[in-house]
């Protein structure tokens, strides 16, 4: 399951992946982060919330690749990923591994209101691009 929400007041992006997603579901919701961030100006930034989401298989994780790319040509600034204490150590890695193969990188965090107020509190204009 997978939530997507533009907020174009910040210039923030939130992405919210939860449970298990097979490619079909991966394949969409990458479609969908992409139509959501054509809302917003370039160097917009994202939080995207995977507490809860499990590893998906290689392929359904193809997908996650072709969208961070998508992104990085949009002109995302800063992502913050948000992990708890549950969250597998093979997502972080593998979307880290995945943003860096496309050119940026990714910071984390332990909740959505520690994201945002990491994105408020500090300004490291191009981020995305170091």
């Amino acid at each position: 399951m997978y939530e997507i929400e533009a907020d174009s007041r910040t210039n923030r992006l939130y992405l919210n992946f939860t449970g298990r997603m097979d490619r079909e579901e991966m394949e969409t919701a990458a479609d969908e982060t992409v139509e959501t961030a054509e809302r917003l100006r370039e160097g917009f930034d994202i939080i995207n919330d995977l507490s809860g989401f499990t590893p998906p298989s290689p392929e359904a994780a193809e997908p996650i690749k072709r969208a961070q790319a998508e992104l990085k040509e949009m002109g995302v600034d800063r992502v913050v990923r948000v992990t708890d204490e549950e969250t597998s150590q093979v997502v972080v890695n593998a979307f880290e591994r995945r943003s860096r193969d496309v050119g940026y990188s990714g910071e984390t965090a332990d909740s959505v209101a520690e994201a945002e107020r990491t994105l408020d509190e500090q300004d490291v204009s191009g981020y995305a691009s170091a």
